[in-house]
């Protein structure tokens, strides 16, 4: 019987900051160490538009406001297309094929200002859409939402408790 290889993608995640010397550095990042998809927070932005990115990548971000999530996708070889009706400008949730394999990935930021409950929603709402389909989520960036929170106010957090049952199983 034949063994089928398995592709390997290498994935980088990082929060930019909003910083044009840290995007110039991931650029570096990707071209030597071969990325093939990197997931983004804080991008850096001007005039609304995600700038620093080499031309030929193909960034995936959501609208026209200020984007605090994206993916790149360097390699030319993986097919992406972006679940819009899951994005927004911090939360990007994209379908990738590469060969026969197609799973789903998200970059997302969590803003700590917001209510954590709103966060897991956004989660909530991806698994929802991708119905138990393999998923990639990049680590996702916050300002640490749970501070003050004890541990007991978390247990009794349903959000909280669902989403992480529903990303430990993917």
């Amino acid at each position: 019987m034949e063994q089928r290889q398995k592709a390997k993608l290498k994935c980088f995640q990082i929060n930019l900051q909003h910083s044009w010397a840290a995007t110039d550095n991931l650029m570096q990042i990707i071209s030597s160490e071969n990325i093939d998809i990197a997931f983004v927070q804080e991008p850096y932005v001007h005039q609304n538009r995600i700038k620093g990115i080499t031309g030929n990548y193909r960034i995936y971000a959501y609208g026209k406001e200020r984007s605090r999530a994206a993916i790149i996708i360097p390699n030319d070889t993986i097919d992406a297309l972006m679940i819009t009706q899951c994005s927004d400008k911090n939360i990007v949730l994209l379908e990738i094929k590469v060969g026969q394999a197609t799973f789903y990935t998200a970059s997302a930021y969590m803003d700590y200002k917001d209510a954590i409950v709103n966060s897991f929603k956004k989660i909530e709402r991806i698994l929802e859409f991708t119905k138990g389909a393999k998923i990639i989520l990049a680590k996702i960036a916050t300002q640490d939402q749970l501070h003050g929170m004890t541990l007991q106010q978390m247990n009794e957090e349903e959000s909280w408790k669902n989403s992480l049952q529903a990303i430990s199983y993917t």
